[in-house]
């Protein structure tokens, strides 16, 4: 006679089994693979910003990305359409997070950010400090990443709002890149004032013949002449406040010269300064305001002035942010 197997006990084995898998694989990754829009609720307001992941489950650092001021805001973040979107190229390629979050509405409605300028009159006057720390927070969360792996980036009134981040936030981050953007000349007070609580690694791209961000300091993208978009320190300034805090002051850089394209502006002439919280300044003989890039061009402008086209600044950012991790 045929013995016939018990098929119960070879069901409760087969769910078993399953179980078992399930708990075993890994939890799933938060945030689709690509560019997505996602919000946050920061005290009872809806704020927006943009996440591009990289296909895979472990990506390696966190990338924050600030647009400018009364302009595109994160469409920044469009493919070929702004030197800022070769971040999400290099996230692929790199696996790290970028992302772009949206600054509040200026006196022209239009995406900026309320940075440390108390002289600024048609500027942003929402709370982007706390958005930002809230986003961070939240994103550090969601990733399971250290402050180790977080870096800001940011370009003109979005650079001078990684300046405020940076300030207010030091031990929140690894390090700063910065793209055409000078400290305020009468900061407000608190944070902006004071500084950082402790160095940061800085790079920082300046054109030398920038018309908005003005080289020698003053009115920031002044063409009416109603000075009502606040003032800065110079250049030089800038760069003399960061050496300080960072304890660079009197340290001598390796200086390396390179002009890649000859038709744009200038050459581009590299200051690195070596120590504990390093900087790297990149000077763009005759070049303007616009985020220098190889492979995005803009349009020179009275504005803007001409782009320098030796360098690609979020290759050279990313770079730079590869070396703290």
């Amino acid at each position: 006679m045929m013995t016939r197997t018990p098929f119960l006990p070879v069901l409760f084995l087969l769910l078993a089994c399953q179980s078992n898998s399930t708990e075993d694989a890994a939890p799933p990754v938060p945030y689709p693979v690509g560019l997505t829009d996602q919000q946050i609720t920061v005290n009872n307001t809806v704020r927006k910003f943009r996440i591009h992941r990289p296909a895979g489950d472990a990506p390696t650092a966190l990338v924050f990305i600030f647009h400018g001021g009364g302009g595109a805001g994160t469409d920044v973040a469009n493919e070929g359409t702004h030197p800022l979107w070769v971040f999400r190229q290099l996230a692929d390629t790199e696996k790290f997070v970028a992302v772009y979050p949206e600054g509040s509405l200026d006196a022209q409605n239009s995406p900026g950010w309320n940075d440390c300028r108390s002289d600024d009159k048609s500027g942003s006057q929402g709370d982007d400090i706390t958005f930002l720390k809230a986003l961070v927070d939240k994103l550090s969360a969601d990733f399971k990443m250290p402050a180790s792996r977080l870096f800001v980036t940011g370009t003109s009134n979005g650079a001078v709002m990684a300046y405020r981040f940076a300030f207010t936030y030091a031990t929140s981050f690894r390090a700063l890149a910065i793209s055409a953007g000078n400290l305020p000349a009468i900061p407000e007070g608190g944070a902006c004032t004071s500084g950082p609580a402790a160095g940061i690694p800085i790079m920082i791209a300046y054109g030398t013949a920038d018309p908005a961000m003005p080289v020698a300091g003053g009115c920031v993208a002044n063409l009416g002449g109603l000075c009502n978009r606040g003032t800065v320190i110079s250049q030089q300034a800038t760069l003399n406040f960061w050496l300080a805090e960072n304890g660079l002051t009197g340290v001598q850089p390796t200086v390396s010269t390179f002009d890649v394209n000859k038709s744009d502006a200038g050459d581009v002439v590299k200051h690195v300064y070596g120590g504990a919280n390093p900087m790297v300044i990149y000077w763009m003989t005759d070049a303007g305001h616009s985020v220098p890039s190889k492979t995005v061009f803009t349009a020179p402008s009275a504005a803007s002035g001409v782009q320098n086209r030796d360098i690609e600044f979020a290759e050279e950012a990313w770079a730079f942010f590869k070396a703290r991790l």
